[in-house]
């Protein structure tokens, strides 16, 4: 087996890990001490109050803007069960949190949400020290593959769903339809 195989199997043994490592986790898994801690910029590079993560639930997706396929699917597909919620989608913050603190300034950001059909979507920027913590609490496997400003980055590919005590509520595949996504938040939402 060539050493490229190796990291590929290497790295589908990380995610089936991580995928059993989750499923077993409390839904009150997130310290909310540590999470009030975390460093986030927004867009336009303020840093993010942690009253945020308490004024809704969060609909939660971790990537990078240079992603060719995963990442901008599950955004597309925020926006648009966003858009299929209506009044409902009032109630959910959806966030994309960059993997890739790198190259993802938060101006990069900015212009890159802007490509995707929800304005209820914001993205945040961590530094060094909260995603190292973030990768930790959700059990995120990423990995950086190549060299020089091309590199991407294999992560895993889910969409968490907090209520506004932080508890991760819902889970989701990366890959989950607008409609199923929607249908599935109308549920969570208030009556």
């Amino acid at each position: 087996m060539d050493r490229s195989c190796l990291k590929k199997v290497t790295f589908v043994f990380l995610i089936l890990l991580n995928i059993i490592q989750y499923g077993c986790q409390s839904k009150a898994d997130i310290n909310r001490e540590v999470w009030n801690q975390l460093g986030f910029v927004k867009p336009n590079g303020e840093s993010l109050d942690p009253k945020f993560w308490s004024e809704k639930k969060s609909v939660l997706y971790f990537g990078f803007s240079h992603c060719p396929d995963m990442c901008p699917l599950a955004l597309t597909n925020f926006g648009r069960a966003s858009l299929i919620l209506g009044e409902k989608g009032k109630e959910f913050q959806f966030v994309f949190i960059t993997l890739d603190p790198e190259r993802d300034s938060p101006s990069t950001l900015e212009k890159y949400v802007q490509n995707f059909p929800s304005k209820n979507l914001t993205a945040l920027s961590p530094n060094v020290e909260s995603l190292e913590a973030l990768t930790k609490m959700f059990g995120i496997v990423k990995e950086k593959v190549g060299d020089g400003n091309s590199y991407r980055i294999d992560h895993s590919n889910f969409i968490y769903v907090l209520d506004e005590k932080l508890n991760t509520i819902k889970t989701f595949p990366g890959g989950v339809s607008a409609n199923a996504l929607a249908t599935e938040l109308r549920k969570l939402s208030v009556p």
